[in-house]
């Protein structure tokens, strides 16, 4: 298993309950019965009515859980002037009829469009970051809502760390045919928040982002293998990598 020195890869309940009251046990007091010394017994002593135990209310039954609408994707990206392709039908049960769908477009609160079908078109035509929403109302009553992120202005990889330049590795032990290998590299552009090692492109560690050099044990080399470099983001993705090959050992 491939091993580096510092810092090995990290991989980038709702309870209901119910309650009732326990009855209170029944109270009930008799009288005691008084006799004088010149008369005979007196009737028997008057006994008070038993009072009745505390009932708690039936539970009432719990909801039917709405279906949950979702995007097809957690995330839309477009550039000013391009329509976008609303649609959440595909997350939707089959048979499930629907009443309308209310869509606020930039995320203020306000609805911008209603209509009968899943799906909805929509152009941006400044920047913009925020989120879109849809509110699914079901002829059965009650609704509920989804909403996914939307990036106008720029794509999917803007930001994210650039491919690092002059990578290099250089054999610094040997032993029974497994190597342990220093590997230096120098970052395009800005430094990333930490940097990734690979091996064959299995992840073989993590290392800060002002390293410029890590070491990596426990590589066979019975074939030439190949050592990645790629940058990561502090939300954990991940940018273009950079690699070189090492040669198979000889002999």
């Amino acid at each position: 298993m491939n091993r580096i020195v510092s810092t090995v890869f990290a991989g980038a309940v709702l309870m209901t309950a119910a309650s009732c009251a326990a009855p209170n046990p029944a109270s009930g007091q008799r009288a005691a019965a008084s006799q004088s010394p010149a008369s005979s017994q007196s009737p028997a002593a008057s006994q008070s009515p038993a009072s009745q135990p505390a009932v708690a209310p039936a539970a009432s039954p719990p909801a039917t859980s709405l279906p949950k609408g979702a995007f097809s994707h957690p995330d839309y990206y477009a550039m000013p002037g391009q329509e976008i392709t609303f649609n959440v039908s595909a997350s939707l049960p089959r048979g499930v009829t629907v009443a309308q769908y209310e869509w606020d477009f930039d995320g203020d609160g306000v609805t911008d469009e209603v209509g009968p079908i899943p799906v909805a078109a929509h152009t941006f035509h400044e920047v913009f970051e925020g989120t879109v929403e849809v509110r699914i109302t079901y002829f059965t009553g009650g609704s509920t809502t989804a909403s996914a992120a939307v990036h106008i202005g720029r794509g999917p990889w803007d930001g994210l760390p650039a491919a690092p330049r002059n990578v290099t590795v250089v054999v610094t032990a040997e032993f029974d045919g497994v190597s342990t290998v220093q590997v230096s590299w120098e970052p395009s552009e800005a430094e990333p928040y930490r940097w990734g090692l690979t091996v064959d492109g299995i992840p073989a560690g993590l290392v800060e982002g002002s390293a410029r050099t890590a070491t990596i044990t426990d590589v066979h080399r019975g074939r030439a293998v190949e050592i990645g470099v790629v940058g990561f983001t502090a939300g954990q993705a991940m940018g273009d990598s950079a690699s070189v090959t090492l040669p198979a050992r000889d002999g």
